[in-house]
């Protein structure tokens, strides 16, 4: 006897469907320039939009492969931008070899020459901005998974952070493929696993150009939930990756090839980091080459008991990609601390507490409940009455 699908399994099922069926990876678009900031696009795989061109879906996507969305899906080129300007959209790749003036290259090479290009572009506009600044302070903006529109909250993000400056900065947003879930839920979407695979390759990317900017820079990263993953292997290897991703990032990604920064001063300040803490921070020597000083002096984490995504609903910060660092999950805090204590004992820790939406510690305890922060975008934790002391242990102020 055949079992019958019930009407809640049935529309299960259909929801999983039709988010299967749905585009998630972000095809990034150039934002208007700003005196003082420098935009910098960056693909799934960790390579550097022109910020002139418009990429066309079409290709980006393979649309004109007739194949289905799964199909298209497991092609390698699916959602890279070194597909579409190599391989599939010959009308950008001609725009590009005459504005770049790249000719009599292969396509491979095209592109190899086209990224060592627009990393000379990026580290000549950061060098312009802090030469008219007169302040060599790089401050990083990295935005986490599932936000293919950070604009606002990094617009906001300058503001509030340029009145803890004794010197104005300059600002780089970084823009990268963290996936979209469309509207739809984010567990449904099926998008967590691959916005984690992304960070690593993406935060590769961004090592590389780290590790051409002048040594006599200051550099904070802020990031906020996934950026935590990016942001970490801009500046050490973690090793937390399964054995098969591990090799890749090591052999096609040369993860032990790219020299880790090299600079004055590197503060790294994490706003709700969706990664696990001491998995990630044990590697915190694990430098490029092998042994190398690490520039890192400071780590500030910006923890919260409720945040409905890092907790994954109270339930499973530690399961399906830890996340417990920014949950504080079984005291992941503190334990991450310690590591860092113990394997480099010179870079400096502090801890921010962003569970509640106001400054709890007057309120009785039944009365705390109502004041948790269960948000878990950028806009919540600036507004959160932690976030000016947060900026204060991250800028010394």
């Amino acid at each position: 006897m055949c079992a019958r699908l019930t009407p809640s399994l049935f529309l299960l099922s259909l929801l999983l469907l039709l988010s299967c069926s749905k585009t998630r990876n972000v095809l990034m678009t150039p934002r208007l320039e700003e005196p003082g900031v420098v935009k910098l696009y960056y693909d799934r795989e960790g390579d550097l939009y022109p910020p002139e061109l418009h990429v066309s879906p079409h290709y980006f996507y393979l649309e004109h492969q007739r194949r289905s969305m799964k199909q298209r899906r497991r092609t390698a080129d699916y959602a890279t931008l070194e597909g579409a300007l190599t391989r599939h959209d010959s009308l950008s790749q001609t725009l590009i070899r005459e504005k770049y003036r790249l000719t009599g290259t292969d396509s491979v090479r095209l592109f190899l020459r086209l990224q060592r290009l627009l990393q000379d572009r990026a580290l000549q506009q950061m060098e312009a901005s802090m030469q008219q600044l007169g302040n060599r302070h790089l401050v990083f903006l990295i935005h986490g998974f599932n936000a293919p529109n950070p604009d606002a909250d990094y617009y906001s993000l300058r503001r509030t952070i340029a009145r803890q400056l004794n010197r104005p900065a300059t600002f780089v947003e970084i823009y990268w493929d963290g996936l979209t879930d469309m509207g739809d839920n984010p567990i449904t979407a099926g998008i967590w696993g691959k916005a984690q695979a992304n960070s690593a390759k993406v935060g590769l990317g961004i090592r590389y150009l780290l590790s051409r900017v002048d040594a006599r820079t200051n550099i904070t990263i802020l990031t906020h939930s996934l950026g935590a993953s990016v942001a970490t292997h801009a500046l050490f290897n973690p090793l937390k990756w399964n054995r098969r991703f591990q090799e890749k990032l090591e052999q096609e990604y040369k993860s032990t090839h790219i020299p880790t920064p090299h600079h004055e001063k590197v503060v790294l300040a994490m706003l709700a980091p969706a990664i696990p803490g001491v998995n990630t921070f044990e590697d915190i020597t694990n430098t490029v080459p092998l042994g190398a000083p690490l520039s890192l002096k400071k780590v500030v984490v910006g923890y919260n008991h409720y945040d409905f995504a890092v907790t994954k609903g109270g339930l499973f910060a530690r399961s399906f990609g830890s996340t417990a660092l920014g949950a504080d999950a079984k005291q992941e805090v503190q334990k991450t601390l310690s590591v860092l204590r113990r394997k480099a004992p010179q870079v400096q820790t502090a801890a921010v507490d962003f569970s509640y939406r106001i400054k709890a510690d007057s309120l009785l305890r039944k009365e705390r409940r109502h004041h948790r922060q269960w948000e878990h975008g950028i806009l919540f934790y600036e507004r959160n009455p932690q976030f000016q002391f947060f900026l204060q242990q991250v800028f010394d102020r």
